[in-house]
C-alpha cells in the first residue's frame, strides 16, 4: 500500500488538542503555554518600564547636558560670528555660549568645590530647558554686573543657602612669570535656585558671561568658548556636531575645533543603563527556557503515547521525515500560542501601566527614595519583535530532540507487542 502524504499539520494539531477526559489541552501542554506566556509577559513588560525609566533619566539630564558641544583652541576670536553661522543650519534650532570656571564656594564654614558657567540668559533658555526646573528666582535675574548666581538645589543645601545669601567664589589663577597659583575671591549673591531632579547637574551653578570673565580676569577674546547645540532628533546629535564642526573649519578657520554629544559626554551613565537592560533581558529569558523545557517533557510523555500511532504510520508508508514534521507541529504550537499570548498581555499592561504604576508609586518608588518617583513605560516595537522571536526560536529548538526520537521509532519492535 502506497503512503499517501498526511496532512502534517493537521495530525500534529489533533495530538495536541486532545478530547481525553473532556480536556482540549492536555495539563503538560498547558503548563508549557504558561511558562512561554509568563516569560514573554514579563519580558515585554520590564522592557517597557526599562525603556521608560532611561527616557526619564535622558531627559533630566539634557536639563544641564547640552545636546553638543564645540570647543576652539585657541578660544574664538568672534565667538557671534560663529553663533550666527551655526544658528542657519537646518539641524540646529538653536546655540548658546558659555564659559566653564571650576571654583570653590564657600559660605561660613560650609565649602563645595563645583563648575561655574557663565552664561547669556537669553541665549541659554533658547537652548535648555534649566528655566522650567527653577523653584525660586528665574535665569532672567542674572544682569551683568551685579554678581548673581543661580546653584543647583543639591548645592543650596549642602551650603545651607538660600535666595538672597551671600557667597564667596575663590578660583585660581595661575602666573606665568613666576609659576605661582594665586586665589582671587568674588562675592556673589544667590539670585536663584534650580532643582533638575538628578544628580548630574544638581551641583552646578551660573552667572553671566560678563561676571565670567572678572573671575577668570580675562578678556572676552582670551576666553575659551563653548557653543550649546539643540537638534530636533538627539539621537543624531552626534552628526550634527560633526556637520558643525566641518563648516566651521570650512568658513572660520584658524583655531582647532573639538565637538562631542550628549552620548560621549554621558556615556557612562547610559552605557551602565544599557547594559543593566540587557542583562536583566538575559535573566528574564530564562523564565521562557523553563518553558521550552516543559515543551520537551510534553513531547516526550506524547511520543511515549503515541508510539502505536507512529507505528501504524510508518507501516502505512510515513517517513521519518513525516513523523518528525508532526510532532515538530505539536510543540510549535504550543510555542507559538505561548508566545503570542504573552506578547499580547504583555503590550495590553503595557499601554495601561500608567494606572497601575499609580497605585504602586508610593509603595514601590517613593519620592524620598528613588530619583524616579513614578513607574514609567514606553513601549518599543523592536523589543517585543526581539523578544518574541528568540522565544519562538527557543521554543521550536526544543522540540527537535523528541521529534527526533519519534522519528527513530521502529515499527515492528512496537506492534510486536501490541
Amino acid at each position: 500500500m502506497t503512503f499517501i502524504r498526511l496532512p502534517v499539520f493537521f495530525i500534529g494539531l489533533r495530538y495536541l488538542i486532545s478530547r481525553r477526559d473532556n480536556r482540549f489541552f492536555s495539563f503538560t501542554s498547558l503548563i508549557a503555554m504558561a511558562g512561554l506566556t509568563l516569560g514573554v509577559t514579563a519580558l515585554v513588560l520590564v522592557l517597557s518600564v526599562f525603556n521608560g525609566s532611561q527616557g526619564v533619566q535622558r531627559e533630566r539630564t539634557l536639563i544641564t547636558v547640552p545636546h553638543g558641544d564645540i570647543h576652539a583652541n585657541p578660544a574664538f576670536s568672534d565667538w557671534q560670528q560663529a553663533v550666527t553661522m551655526l544658528q542657519g543650519r537646518e539641524d540646529i534650532s538653536a546655540v548658546a555660549p558659555y564659559i566653564a570656571v571650576e571654583a570653590l564656594l564657600s559660605q561660613q564654614g560650609y565649602h563645595q568645590v563645583t563648575q561655574v558657567r557663565g552664561i547669556v540668559p537669553a541665549l541659554e533658555t533658547s537652548v535648555s530647558p534649566l528655566e522650567a526646573s527653577m523653584i525660586e528666582g528665574s535665569l532672567s535675574d542674572l544682569q551683568a554686573g551685579q554678581h548673581g548666581i543661580v546653584i543647583g538645589r543639591t548645592l543650596a543645601n549642602n551650603l545651607r543657602l538660600l535666595p538672597g545669601d551671600a557667597i564667596n567664589l575663590i578660583v585660581p589663577r595661575s602666573n606665568a612669570a613666576s609659576n605661582q597659583i594665586k586665589l582671587g575671591m568674588h562675592r556673589f549673591t544667590v539670585s536663584g535656585i534650580f532643582d533638575v531632579q538628578f544628580d548630574i547637574g544638581a551641583d552646578l551653578a551660573y552667572v553671566h558671561m560678563d561676571d565670567s570673565l572678572e573671575l577668570l580676569d580675562a578678556t572676552d577674546a582670551g576666553t575659551d568658548l563653548h557653543l550649546r547645540l539643540l537638534t530636533t532628533d538627539i539621537d543624531k546629535a552626534g552628526d550634527t556636531v560633526a556637520a558643525s564642526l566641518a563648516q566651521l573649519v570650512a568658513e572660520l578657520p584658524g583655531p582647532e575645533y573639538l565637538g562631542e554629544d550628549w552620548s560621549v559626554t554621558e556615556a557612562s551613565l547610559f552605557n551602565a543603563l544599557k547594559l543593566e537592560k540587557i542583562m536583566t533581558w538575559f535573566m528574564l529569558m530564562m523564565i521562557v527556557a523553563i518553558g521550552a523545557f516543559n515543551i520537551v517533557s510534553t513531547l516526550v510523555m506524547a511520543v511515549a503515547d503515541k508510539q502505536a500511532d507512529i507505528a501504524i504510520l510508518r507501516t502505512m508508508g510515513a517517513g521519518e521525515r513525516t513523523i518528525m514534521g508532526i510532532f515538530l507541529v505539536q510543540g510549535s504550537l504550543v510555542g507559538v500560542a505561548g508566545v503570542l499570548l504573552g506578547a499580547v498581555t504583555g503590550i495590553l499592561l503595557t499601554v495601561n501601566f500608567a494606572a497601575v504604576g499609580s497605585l504602586l508609586q508610593n509603595i514601590v518608588s517613593p519620592d524620598s527614595l528613588y530619583l524616579i518617583s513614578a513607574l514609567p513605560a514606553e513601549l518599543k516595537l523592536s523589543d517585543v519583535l526581539i523578544t518574541c522571536s528568540i522565544a519562538l526560536l527557543i521554543s521550536f529548538l526544543a522540540t527537535l530532540y523528541p521529534a527526533w526520537k519519534a522519528a527513530r521509532i521502529q515499527p515492528a519492535q512496537v506492534l510486536r507487542y501490541e
